[in-house]
């Protein structure tokens, strides 16, 4: 009853299909829009020479300026109008281009189109600005090239529409972050639907380049989620430009109609928390949808003044005097347009209580929403979202940090695309760097996700939720110029493009020896399978202490139970009897084997098997938090400046939730984390087992003390180290003149405990190459996004690092600026300078939505390359291990598939002389 009150017309039902959606509201062909046009000069015209003219004794003596009607009369004209995709575009494009123009002739390439589908040996041609011919015509057959043509054999490779991300911030929140700079969301009010992305981008925005050189030719940036209405986005080519104006997409496509034109809705737990304690907005969902209702019911009644003045005006230039002028509004004018369907409504929300209610609002007051932006539960509430033809635009690996994406499930997307929900996928950047948008839909497609739809949803299927279908999304005649040449299958680990073209110029091209490298067999052009989900009938049972594994391809165990330095290859066969290893591979295992089935010891046959030790990897608060910004499922923060007394995490490790259950289950064994802290000093990690149910648990701790932990720059700044300047002389101190405050800073100082300092700056990790010469201390750099600039030193003074992230570049915050983005920018990652340099390199992660460190084998395999497996594997097992001085692991754990790629999957874990779990499925409880 409560919502009937704003309705314009009859109840519209929750599960009922919405008629005035944005797709079904495009009615208006170009054709239209010029009849409109003529019509709209005839009317004024009409008016002021036949109607406007002194009025009788009974006539309203008010007089309209000729210059306001003439604006209210086309502006009723235009209320007729609806926002039009011109599929025409592309053939009128071809038929005005240039015929003797320079040409791009890209041959002997492999497409994969926007929509998956798959060309071989495919020619293109590019001229003006966009594609003029995409054939499979021999390059010989072709008319010849001129000398002004640049032609390019690609041997195969291949090539794909430029990506587009429709979740961006880019340009309004500018990395390095900076206060001055941020300018994602208008919070001085819930609803601010007159805030306009385009007046705060910032076409210099480092991040702009970088985010092309992932292959992102085009984004939507979009205003922020602090508020509920937070305005209109920007459709953006991701180039550089000195001004934003260089950068936009015409989205009116020259059909002499309206733009396309995108709206920024959100609900949820960021506008609670934004209006926390603040008489200006809501702190419940109950108040998020009373402002919601508010601004659409002041948005209604605009509207409806402005139809009575049409309507008026329709019966003549008296009539619309007597209503004034044409009614104006600049705070709902933006929110009309949304109910007249003239707008794109992208909702931010993940709850399904937040989704029905925004579906509510919708109903209510007759608007469509084009997309539900993250929906991470949006599998719950399928059948209400396909009934309305709203799409889903989805992250495929960001979840945990707070309870609306808590739990979500790995395979959402396949699941989204099950229930015939249309899938997009997106990085949020900076939230995630939008450079590696594609990695969103590798990793959708190792948990399931088809191959073609993967593609699609970062390429074909943004274009058409865009409306901009008609231009991007594909490579064919007539289209944008925007083009990806891969150095291997985009869907493959560590795919990353070698060229990207923006509008038919090369916007980034990778060296000659990256071109030269990519020719490798090991650079496979063929796209990879989907990770297995069925549990097939097996001999593993949890708890065995005696079992046969036949049909290992690859192992890195060998007989003692320990890392091999050079892997067994081959039809390798392990047996384990009393719960250690006691051969794997050779005749001499075969016949052990043999004995041991006859002994009736169980066999576990594999297909395409793996051997690996469990992996051993550093975290920010694994064990210490469940869900980041609900402070009841964190173990608390220390201060930062109890020296004297410093803790131990192992007191507060808990061995539940589903961070360390996922992290388990994709074979990370074991886990460093120290205390949590807001300050410069953690205190002392520890080293645990992540598949451990509770300290009680054989080997749950594997080391109470592991490293002590310090955290040097702008975040470790508290009253008493208020500087980075102090933080330093502090470390100093503990382990010089102060080291006898407590018995680990001796220990430390001697070298036999690591002083881990998490730091990104070049400038701070050179101190603590000097600290170590001047102490002799065991000091370990993590983070290191900047470390590459002193790799030598470092490699000199022999001071490890334990990179965090993976790559070592994703620039927020100013002291990790100078990190290298990597190819096709800068022929090496970060890591990888340091691993040519000598420097001994761990792979870790310091993320604090605990997440995404179940990918650290993926990683690890980015930054050693393919064909690598050793280097990867001891980038997340022995280098961590000899890094902190932690005891080898003594686990290990069987894969199907090559876990150095996508597709493979856990299917043993041997821990504590023991089977502890067979054929795990990541998410189960």
């Amino acid at each position: 009853m409560e919502k009937a009150q704003w309705q314009e017309g009859p109840r519209r039902r929750r599960n009922r299909q919405h008629h005035a959606s944005i797709n079904g509201s495009i009615l208006f062909g170009a054709s239209n829009n010029v009849v409109l046009t003529v019509a709209v000069a005839v009317l004024i015209m009409y008016f002021l020479s036949s109607q406007w003219h002194t009025p009788g004794p009974q006539e309203n003596t008010y007089q309209l300026d000729p210059i306001d009607l003439e604006y209210g009369l086309a502006q009723c004209a235009l209320n007729q109008q609806r926002p039009v995709i011109n599929y025409n575009l592309a053939s009128s494009r071809l038929a005005a281009r240039s015929e003797g123009s320079p040409r791009t002739i890209l041959h002997n390439a492999t497409l994969i189109n926007g929509d998956g589908t798959v060309t071989q040996e495919c020619t293109i041609e590019i001229q003006d600005g966009i594609f003029t011919s995409v054939s499979t015509t021999s390059f010989d057959d072709l008319e010849p090239a001129f000398p002004e043509d640049k032609v390019l054999n690609l041997k195969g490779r291949v090539v794909t529409p430029g990506l587009v991300d429709m979740h961006s911030h880019a340009g309004v929140r500018e990395t390095p972050q900076l206060w001055a700079t941020e300018d994602v969301t208008e919070t001085s009010a819930p609803v601010t639907p007159w805030g306009r992305a385009i007046d705060a981008l910032k076409p210099h925005d480092q991040a702009i380049p970088v985010i092309a050189s992932g292959g992102v030719t085009t984004s939507l940036v979009l205003t922020g989620a602090k508020n509920q209405i937070s305005g209109e986005g920007v459709v953006i080519k991701m180039k550089r430009s000195d001004s934003v104006l260089g950068m936009l997409v015409d989205t009116t496509d020259g059909s002499g109609g309206k733009p396309q034109r995108y709206l920024k809705m959100a609900m949820g737990e960021n506008q609670k928390r934004q209006f926390q304690g603040s008489s200006t907005g809501p702190e419940t969902r109950l108040g998020e949808s009373y402002w919601f209702r508010k601004a659409y019911a002041s948005a209604a009644e605009v509207r409806r003044a402005q139809d009575r003045w049409c309507s008026a005006a329709s019966r003549g230039p008296a009539a619309a005097a007597a209503l004034g002028e044409y009614p104006r509004s600049l705070e709902w004018q933006t929110l009309v347009d949304v109910l007249r369907g003239d707008v794109r409504v992208h909702a931010h929300g993940y709850e399904t209580e937040d989704v029905l209610a925004l579906l509510d609002h919708a109903d209510a007051f007759g608007f469509g929403v084009a997309a539900l932006h993250h929906a991470l539960r949006a599998d719950l509430v399928a059948d209400a979202l396909r009934a309305r033809g709203i799409a889903i635009a989805a992250f495929s690996d960001s979840w945990g940090d707070k309870k609306e994406l808590y739990d979500v499930a790995s395979d959402l997307p396949r699941r989204v695309a099950a229930a015939g929900l249309t899938l997009a996928l997106t990085r949020d950047h900076p939230a995630e760097h939008g450079q590696w948008l594609m990695y969103e839909a590798q990793i959708a497609h190792h948990f399931g996700l088809d191959a073609e739809t993967a593609v699609s949803s970062v390429m074909a299927v943004p274009a058409r939720l865009l409306g901009l279908d008609n231009r991007l999304g594909y490579v064919q005649p007539g289209y944008d110029a925007d083009l990806v040449i891969w150095d291997r299958n985009p869907l493959r680990v560590g795919a990353t493009p070698l060229e990207v073209y923006t509008d038919g110029n090369s916007a980034v091209r990778a060296s000659e020896s990256l071109w030269e490298t990519s020719e490798s067999l090991e650079y496979s052009k063929e796209t990879p399978d989907s990770r297995l989900s069925d549990k097939p009938e097996t001999a593993c049972q949890e708890g065995q202490v005696d079992i046969v594994i036949r049909g290992l391809k690859t192992s890195f165990i060998g007989e003692d139970g320990q890392r091999r330095s050079q892997p067994e290859i081959g039809n390798v066969t392990a047996v384990v009897r009393a719960g250690r290893i006691v051969c794997v591979g050779g005749k001499e295992c075969d016949d052990m084997a043999k004995s041991a089935i006859e002994d009736s010891i169980p066999l576990m046959d594999v297909q395409d098997g793996y051997m690996l030790p469990g992996l051993t990897i550093v975290t920010r608060q694994h064990g210490l938090t469940e869900m980041r910004q609900e402070p009841s499922t964190a173990d608390g923060f220390l201060t930062g400046e109890d020296y004297a007394s410093p803790v131990s995490s192992r007191l507060g490790i808990k061995f539940d939730g589903i961070h360390l259950g996922r992290t388990y289950r994709s074979g990370v064994t074991r886990i460093v984390t120290p205390p949590l802290s807001e300050g410069f000093f953690h205190g002392i990690s520890t080293l645990f087992r992540s598949g451990a149910t509770s300290i009680l648990d054989d080997g749950a701790i594997a080391k109470q003390s592991a490293a002590l932990h310090f955290t040097i720059g702008h975040a470790a700044k508290s009253s008493r180290t208020p500087s980075i300047t102090s933080q330093i002389s502090k470390l100093r101190d503990l382990l010089t003149v102060d080291k006898h405050i407590h018995p680990v800073y001796q220990d430390a100082a001697e070298g036999k405990i690591a002083v881990v300092v998490h730091t990104n700056n070049k400038d701070v990790i050179a101190h603590m190459v000097a600290l170590k010469k001047e102490t002799g201390a065991h000091i370990v750099i993590m983070g290191g996004s900047e470390a590459h600039l002193i790799a030598g030193e470092l490699a000199e003074a022999a001071v490890p690092v334990i990179m965090a992230p993976f790559w070592g570049c994703e620039p927020l915050f100013w002291d990790g600026r100078n990190c290298l983005p990597g190819p096709p920018l800068t022929d090496r990652l970060g890591p990888q300078v340091l691993i040519d340099a000598g420097v001994k390199v761990g792979i870790s992660n310091w993320d604090d939505t605990n997440n995404h460190i179940r990918n650290s084998i993926w990683e690890a395999s980015w930054i050693a390359g393919p064909g690598n497996q050793s280097l990867a594997l001891d980038l997340v097992s022995k280098n961590i291990e000899e890094i902190l001085q932690l005891p080898r692991s003594g686990e290990f754990v069987v894969y199907e598939g090559d876990p150095f790629q996508f597709a493979s999957r856990v299917v043993l874990i041997f821990e504590e002389g023991k089977v502890r779990s067979c054929y795990p499925d990541v998410d189960e409880t």
